[in-house]
């Protein structure tokens, strides 16, 4: 086999480039993105029953994936779309244990890795979960190499920190015995990490700093335990509804056993999965201001804040108009291209849901663009981009000429 093979098989870069969508030309506080995007029998967006998600709207019951759903695919695509070097974000509740990691691949045992991580991470601010030393009660947005950044702490001054590693050792063999010292009235918890120097507990705070860290700029984050841990979100993400009604689809499935002897009947397993078609009209805006004073929290110049801004731009408006959420990809091909992106700059992000009350007829994905065309004449736009993506050389509708239409 050939030493280039797996390199070969890597997607194309200037692909990728291309993809992007730059709508940092034109002028205004806001960038609105609108898309269309047809689909056919998936399951994007599951509710506790295993059926897609709905929604009513116009007195119709339409298919529906949710805001989180969306915000995580375009939060994961600017991770992975992200230039190398660019510091990038992880969301997870498993810091204590990715710190324990960093501390072993250092040379750390992992009886002495696991309580050194739990009290770096406490001494920051951030609460350890009482029955699991390995997790924080809450999820975090936090910056991807915050581990490594905790590890080098706590290195830094291990011998300083013997007596507090060894209370917190103690502290976690008796959550995990189930044993957790009841208080008596007015007696303060065991906490081995009120006993961690200052200067070390801000040591650590500091590997929490956003940064110039796109996804957190953008996303925002809840860190309420750390002053200035909470980032305000720049961006709005709204539910996505389908144009047309919803079109459910069960799907009976039975599995047959590959090793099933000659002569014996019948299948090894028959069930059913729920799917849904329709035409997704996704709505999400992004406040320019609000991303600039997030990314000026780092302190970094004002010429290579307003770099990383327009770049986080550039990144949130491509991922939000193409990345979906993957479902059953392997068992529906749920990977589409919209038909229709309007990407543009504008006083005041208003959504085209009304432009929907009324669902909208055969052929659903022209007559839908044309009425998203409409809505834009009359929202107002001031620059941008629109990508008509027409499997069938309809025709473009016809929209504002300010903005740019062309296909990657």
């Amino acid at each position: 086999m050939n030493a280039n093979t797996a390199t070969d098989l890597a997607p194309d870069p200037q692909a990728a480039r291309a993809q992007i969508i730059d709508t940092t030309g034109a002028p205004g506080p806001f960038v609105a993105v609108h898309s269309l995007t047809p689909l056919h029998a998936v399951n994007l967006n599951q509710d506790m029953f295993q059926m897609p998600k709905q929604g009513l709207w116009g007195g119709v019951e339409r298919m529906r994936v949710s805001s989180q759903a969306l915000a995580r695919a375009a939060r994961i695509w600017v991770i992975e779309h992200a230039e190398k070097g660019r510091p990038t974000a992880s969301r997870s509740r498993l810091l204590p244990q990715q710190t324990a990691r960093r501390l072993q691949e250092k040379g750390i045992d992992a009886a002495d890795a696991v309580p050194a991580a739990a009290l770096i991470v406490a001494a920051a601010g951030v609460n350890i979960s009482q029955t699991n030393p390995d997790r924080t009660r809450t999820v975090s947005l936090v910056p991807a190499d915050a581990p490594d950044r905790l590890a080098d702490v706590v290195l830094g001054h291990w011998e300083e920190l013997t007596k507090q590693r060894a209370a917190m050792e103690e502290v976690i063999a008796q959550a995990l015995a189930g044993k957790v010292p009841r208080k008596t009235k007015g007696e303060k918890a065991v906490n081995p990490a009120a006993a961690v120097p200052e200067a070390v507990s801000a040591a650590a705070r500091r590997a929490f700093d956003p940064s110039l860290i796109d996804s957190i700029a953008l996303f925002g984050r809840m860190l309420t335990e750390l002053p200035d841990g909470t980032v305000p979100s720049s961006v709005q993400i709204a539910h996505a509804l389908s144009v047309d009604p919803m079109n459910l689809i069960t799907d009976d499935f039975t599995v047959r056993d590959d090793w099933q002897d000659h002569g014996v009947f019948g299948s090894a397993h028959i069930g059913q999965q729920y799917l849904a078609s329709g035409t997704l009209y996704r709505f999400a805006a992004l406040d320019r201001r609000e991303l600039r004073l997030n990314l000026a929290r780092s302190g970094a110049d004002p010429k290579v804040t307003e770099q990383a801004a327009q770049e986080a731009e550039r990144a949130f408006v491509t991922a939000i108009a193409y990345a979906l959420p993957h479902a059953r990809r392997s068992r529906t091909g749920s990977a589409v291209r919209p038909l229709l992106i309007v990407a543009a700059s504008c006083d005041q992000p208003l959504t085209a849901d009304s432009a929907f009350e009324v669902p909208v007829p055969d052929p659903v994905g022209p007559n839908a663009a044309e009425r998203l065309a409409r809505f834009l004449h009359a929202a107002g736009v001031r620059g941008g981009v629109a990508r008509w993506h027409s499997p069938t050389n309809d025709k473009a509708p016809d929209l504002p000429g300010t903005l740019t239409i062309g296909t990657p």
